[in-house]
């Protein structure tokens, strides 16, 4: 016997929140799907802010993660904001999802429509960050950025180009090798880089062990990365992981 889905109400995310945000910037329409400590409402402290990309996907994942995470005293309590399309396709797949604009800061094969990373990382930086500051209650200066494959990307672009706006910068398995060109443009001109890094993927990828080697040669006295190994299954197998590890690595005093 079959029934239909719609006759039973859809399980929800418990201290969760769903905002929205129409970004001049961009001219975009986006979710931002907010995860809050369970005493929130009745606490009066400041917490950090988990900026958590590709939400449509990732989010109920890492509510769920940081949960645990936050009962085995491995990461603070924190806040979660996630931009978001209500959508997992992209138009091409008659779909809302523009990732494959907002998160590719240079042109690639993996998608068809023009890179516009820079700008949605102005969207951050003037409209996202500022609209969750002034809404909940958040320990200043202290963000933390995920980005997955594509979204690592993104995080690399946000971490050369505006380093103090995030203070921890987590990337999974989202290693561009163009990016070997960006850090030398930015080592040639910077002699700080203060922020910490961990990137985590998978054993073989050999390059992003390179790239975060020759970024801890640099130097830097504020600057900190560590490479994080997980599963060798695929890059579908490795969010959740990734997650994981680089909250742990990240808050790790």
């Amino acid at each position: 016997m079959t029934t239909s889905t719609s006759s039973y109400p859809l399980v929800p995310i418990a201290d969760t929140q769903l905002r929205v945000i129409k970004s001049a910037v961009i001219g975009q329409e986006y979710q931002v799907k907010i995860r809050l400590p369970e005493n929130y409402a009745s606490a009066t402290t400041r917490y950090p802010v988990l900026y958590l990309l590709d939400a449509d996907h990732a989010f109920g994942m890492a509510a769920d993660i940081v949960q645990y995470l936050i009962y085995g005293e491995h990461i603070p309590d924190l806040i979660i904001a996630g931009p978001a399309y209500d959508s997992k396709n992209p138009p091409v797949e008659g779909g809302k999802n523009m990732r494959g604009r907002d998160l590719a800061p240079f042109a690639t094969r993996f998608t068809n429509l023009a890179p516009g990373a820079s700008q949605y990382l102005q969207f951050f930086q003037q409209e996202l960050i500022p609209f969750v500051e002034s809404n909940y209650r958040v320990v200043p200066n202290d963000r933390t950025l995920w980005g997955y494959s594509m979204g690592g990307a993104f995080a690399l672009l946000a971490l050369f180009t505006q380093p103090t706006l995030f203070q921890r910068y987590l990337i999974v398995d989202g290693f561009w090798i163009k990016f070997f060109e960006t850090e030398e443009t930015y080592a040639a001109q910077h002699q700080d880089l203060p922020a910490k890094l961990i990137f985590a993927s998978a054993p073989d990828d050999v390059e992003c062990k390179q790239f975060v080697d020759r970024l801890n040669q640099r130097n830097y006295p504020n600057f900190q990365a560590e490479y994080v190994l997980v599963n060798d299954l695929g890059h579908f197998a490795v969010p959740a992981e990734g997650l994981t590890k680089g909250l742990v690595h990240a808050f790790a005093k």
